[in-house]
Formats: C-alpha cells, structure tokens, sequence
C-alpha cells in the first residue's frame, strides 16, 4: 500500500448545481477516471451523492464511507472533479485536512489544480475554500432576503396548512371550506375540553373522514398562523432551544389574536389535575379565596350524591356548585341578556366590507368542488376508483361544499343587514325591552337558563368568564359572598366594538324627589337622530321625553349621579346624552341629557 496510489473517486451532484452548470455525474466520473490513469492511481471505488449538499460532511453517506475506506487504509489518495464537490464549509475542510494527514491520504482536485501533498498545495486549499465558503453565505443571504420579502406578503414556504389554501398568484389565503373546522376546535377548546376529548369530537363527526389524534389539535392549538402570524424555522430552531422568527399579520386570521391568547391561557389550566367524573357548570372557574388556585372540582357520595363540590385540598375548602349558581344568578341574568342582544342585534354591524366581498370568493370555491365532484362520479362510473374510494372522496368533499355554503349564506344575512345604522340598532333594542318589562324578561332569561343542559351551562360560562372568586359567609345567603369575578377577552372585545361603533352604555343613579334610581346612559344623539329615534320608539310604547334644564357639560364630564323629578306615576327609561352640534365631532363638545320614561300604569 505504500507504494501503490489507490484512488476513491469522489462525485457529487445537487439539482442547482446540475441545472446551472451542468455538473452531471457521468462527466464527472468519465473525467477523474481519465485522471486517474494519467497519474497512474489504482481506482478502488467510486464514490457518488446525487443531489446532495456540500454544507456538511455528516449527512453525505458516500463521503462518509470513503472516510471509513481511507481510515481502514483501503484507499491513499481522494480524487474529486473540484473542491467545491468536497466541501464548502472552511471548518469541515480543516478536519478532513487534519484526517488525510492522520491517515496519509491525499486531496487532489482535477478542476482547481489541488494536491495536498505539499505545504503549498494544502495553502491553496484553504484559500479556495474560504472563496467557496464566501460565495456559499452571500447566496444564502441573498435568499434568505428574497424568503422573508415573500413571508411578508403572504407567499409562505411549504406544505399548506389546514384551513388554507393557494390561490391564483400562489398566496396564502383562508379555504373556507376547512377554516370552520379550524373555529370549531378553537371553540370546544375554550370550553374546557382536553385536546383527546377534542379529536374525540371530531372522530365521532367523522370530520374530514380522517382519524384525528390529540397531537392533531396540540399542533392547531399552537399555530401561530390561525391568528396571522408565521413562524420561521420553529422546528429547527426548537431543537436548540432558540425561538423561531416571527412576521406578524402575514394572512388572514382564521382565529381572532384575543381568542388565540385565550388558548394559550386555557392550556396551561387543562395540563393541571382535574376531577372529571361529572358535569360542573363552572369547571376551572372557582379561584380558592385563600391561596387563589383553580379549585378542583368533586361530588360528593352516598345519600348526598346529588350534590357537586369545588374544593381547594390545600386550604380546605368546600363550596357547593348549587348554591354557586343561585348566588351568580343576576351576573348569568345580564350575560345571558348581553349575549342574546349581541348575536341577534349588534352583529350585522361587525360585517366590514372586505368580508362581504367574499361571496364571488366562496362561488368560485363552490364550482370548483363541484367540478371535483363530477370528476369523482365519472372516474367512478368508469369504474376507474372502486366504491370504497368513491364513497370516501365524496364524504370529504360534501363536507367542504356544505361548510362553504354555510358561510356563504352568513355573507349573504350580513350584506342585507348593512343598512342598519347604530340608531336602528338602538331602536330595535330598546323596544326589545319595552315590550318585556326588567322582571318579566329577566324571569325569561332564567328560564332560558334553566332549560339548558349541564354542558350548555358550562360552555357557556366558559366563553365569558375568566374566573370566579367566592368566599364563606354566614350572614350571606347561600353561606358564601362573591369575592371578585373577571371576564374573559372575548366579552371585553364586544364591548370595545360596541363602544366604537356608539351603542355601549354605562350606568348611572339618577335622582328623583329624593329617591335614588340606577337607569343606562346610551351613546350620545344629535338632534335629528334622537327625533327619528323618538319617533320608531313611540310607535311601540308612550315614551315621556324630558331635557334637563340645566346640565350642560361635555360627554367626558358626565357626574355618576344627577338629580332631576319627574312624575311619580311614570318610570324611568333610559337617559340619552343629546350633543349640541347637528354633526357628530368630539367628545369636548358640549352634551345637553335627555330623560326617558314610561307610563307606569
């Protein structure tokens, strides 16, 4: 072997590479063979990746077998069309340099003149390589600049993720025709359901026809890009504990930032030790008034089995879940008022422009899955998909075109409703409540409780509250008094929209020959458009209007309480905040207050 020049010949291809200069492998194989006879070396083996990069050595199995070969002294020289077919990488080059000394191997590269058997050879090597290794970074800056300008406008990198699509110009947009699917796990997740319980859900609906598994909805959960966002890098950067890069609002949102935000809450809440064994209306929901855990949730046995427990095992305390209920009547009351008015009132308010829009959007969907349709019948009826397949594809796609035309029949509802004005809005809700007095629709809104199921009850308390803290108290009813209550972000946000758009309201004790009532104050009105309200109001029920002969202030200036009387066999309304200007301008400008009643008689 020491007198013997034994040759691997080393061959490496990428598709770059070959498609923009035209490295094939034949050529190059064909090339060092010629080399070879000229310099009289003895070929052992040929060594080839095929589409393979020269960033490092460890994931090139030929070159790491030709290693082995030389460590095993079957080899002494390493015969390569060019340096750059070896290695790019400054550092990879220094250890194998310091391995071809180890072993007395030798580098020689055919197209760049190199021979590492002496000093200056090996000289040049370095040099040639810290060019290659200049080249390489450049061309990665290069695209990694033209990677991010495209992530910005909404043109991501790999597989589509579901509830998206391409479209025409290879964007990223929202597929209606799964994005309901995305809403819906986001929503039972917000109910408290574990992500098993979840794909549960959707195993049992046969959603997609796929078999769904808790990593399934671990992985929606988490994905950033059901609020806008993407994640650059996540999986790699994971493994060493590095964040991803983040660009923000790069699509659509399939998912509200807030309610992404809530997910990420209720994560941490369902990865605690719950009893589950029953049906709790306010499930995750009791903070301990001691310590401020979620307390656990418990029934009790034998003869008192009916009853249900929240208790926290640290400072031991019980609450029971009945007398929970009775004493968050009257928060449940107005929830439940406030959740019916936003649904059926506020929401065609909320409809912008750009998602109305979207019906010609949703049509050309509609088409194309009925093309895929027909296609499927036809491949079927030739009989080129058997029965099972047939059946299976249609599933998929009956369930996308059913989803798509629920959505279209939504754009459909609010592009009707873009009339309405928020003075409309108004009207309607305030003869909503004229012709239910408080405690007659207050009991129907009880009822309503009432007749809902243990699991309507919890959902529902899960889509508004955030927690519950009660304490004991023998003096209160029940045995215990509400501490402190927080609501989620979810109702926090309807309450910002309706505050932007003018139909919030806010309480305030007006008094009255002495006596002191707790009335709303609306959105304020000019003048025009109280008469046009005062006018539809009338039409439904005797309203008394008064204006306060003297206040006159700004709409930021409003007292907590104003005194004024008015007839004792009339009820007070609602006050409305009239602005001194016939156009709408500031909040400093000067309101005058109307006052509205009702016979009570």
């Amino acid at each position: 072997m020491e007198d013997k020049k034994i040759a691997g010949i080393y061959i490496r291809v990428s598709t770059e590479d070959q498609a923009r200069e035209g490295f094939s492998l034949g050529e190059q194989e064909e090339k060092l063979k010629q080399l070879c006879t000229y310099k009289e070396y003895e070929v052992y083996k040929v060594y080839c990746d095929a589409g393979i990069s020269a960033k490092d050595m460890e994931h090139r199995p030929q070159f790491k077998e030709m290693l082995n070969d030389m460590k095993a002294g079957k080899i002494n020289y390493i015969v390569a069309y060019k340096l750059d077919r070896v290695t790019r990488s400054v550092r990879d080059l220094e250890e194998l340099i310091s391995q071809l000394e180890k072993y007395n191997c030798y580098l020689v590269c055919d197209r760049d003149d190199v021979n590492t058997s002496t000093a200056n050879g090996r000289f040049f090597v370095r040099m040639l390589t810290v060019l290659s290794q200049l080249e390489i970074e450049i061309t990665s800056e290069r695209t990694k600049f033209r990677l991010n300008g495209a992530i910005k406008s909404g043109h991501l990198p790999g597989q589509v993720t579901l509830g998206y699509k391409k479209d025409g110009n290879k964007k990223t947009v929202i597929d209606e025709s799964t994005a309901s699917i995305i809403r819906k796990i986001y929503d039972m997740y917000l109910q408290g359901k574990s992500y098993q319980q979840v794909a549960n859900e959707l195993n049992k609906g046969k959603i997609l026809n796929k078999h769904w598994r808790d990593s399934h909805i671990d992985k929606i959960i988490n994905n950033k890009l059901y609020m806008g966002d993407y994640e650059q890098y996540k999986r790699i950067h994971s493994k060493i504990n590095k964040d991803p890069v983040i660009f923000m609002n790069v699509v659509e949102p399939i998912i509200p930032r807030y309610i992404w935000e809530e997910c990420q809450i209720q994560k941490d809440k369902n990865q605690r030790t719950y009893t589950r064994d029953r049906i709790y209306t306010f499930f995750q929901k009791l903070k301990c008034p001691e310590c401020g855990r979620i307390m656990k949730c418990k029934g009790s046995g034998g003869k008192k089995k009916k009853y249900m427990y929240y208790n926290c095992e640290f400072c031991r305390i019980n609450i029971r879940e009945d007398y929970v209920e009775k004493k968050f009547t009257t928060i449940i009351s107005e929830l439940l008022k406030f959740d019916n008015e936003y649904n059926t009132l506020y929401l065609p308010l909320f409809a912008d422009k750009e998602n109305l829009d979207k019906t010609n959007a949703l049509d050309k969907d509609i088409s194309n899955l009925n093309k895929q349709k027909d296609r499927i019948k036809t491949a079927y009826m030739n009989g080129i998909v058997e029965m099972d397949d047939f059946k299976e594809d249609l599933k998929i796609i009956n369930e996308k075109l059913n989803n798509l035309n629920k959505r279209k029949e939504e754009q459909i509802k609010l592009g009707n409703r873009k009339k309405f004005t928020p003075e409309n809005i108004m009207v309607n809700r305030d003869i909503n409540r004229l012709l239910f007095d408080d405690e007659l629709n207050n009991k129907f809104i009880l009822n309503e409780w009432n007749l809902k199921s243990k699991e309507e009850k919890q959902e529902f308390i899960s889509r508004y509250v955030e927690s519950i803290t009660f304490k004991k108290n023998k003096n209160e009813q029940y045995g215990i008094e509400l501490v402190d209550i927080k609501l989620k972000s979810l109702y926090k946000e309807k309450i910002n929209k309706l505050t932007k758009i003018g139909l919030s309201e806010f309480d305030m004790l007006l008094i009255s020959n002495n006596e002191k009532v707790l009335t709303k104050v609306s959105c304020p009105l000019t003048r025009k458009q109280l008469n046009n309200y005062l006018q539809e109001l009338r039409e439904y029920n005797t309203i008394n209007f008064y204006e306060h002969p003297t206040f006159e202030n700004t709409i930021s200036d409003v007292p907590s309480e104003i005194n004024f009387d008015y007839n004792e066999n009339e009820k007070l309304f609602k006050i409305i905040p009239i602005w001194s200007n016939e156009k709408l301008t500031t909040i400093k400008d000067k309101i005058k207050l109307g006052i509205l009643t009702t016979n009570s008689n």
